[in-house]
């Protein structure tokens, strides 16, 4: 696996969460050249926040697209 941010070398680390259950331990993934984090969480977060963008820009393009077809011009 690379990493999205400088395309290093991902490996499989172990992590504990003290701040939202008092000790979760988990696995995930760090990058070894610029340490950037991602575990089950983050992912899902992540794919969560990329649909709700294509959904906001999918609904501005087609109100563009619909506006474009309402305005008309007279001759």
């Amino acid at each position: 696996m690379r990493c999205e941010r400088c395309r290093g070398l991902m490996i499989i680390d172990h992590f504990i969460d003290m701040e939202e259950t008092g000790g979760l331990w988990m696995r995930g993934w760090r990058c070894v050249a610029c340490g950037q984090v991602v575990d089950p969480r983050i992912m899902r977060h992540r794919k969560l926040h990329q649909s709700r963008i294509s959904k906001l820009a999918n609904a501005v393009i087609r109100r563009k697209k619909d506006e474009r077809e309402v305005v008309r011009l007279s001759a």
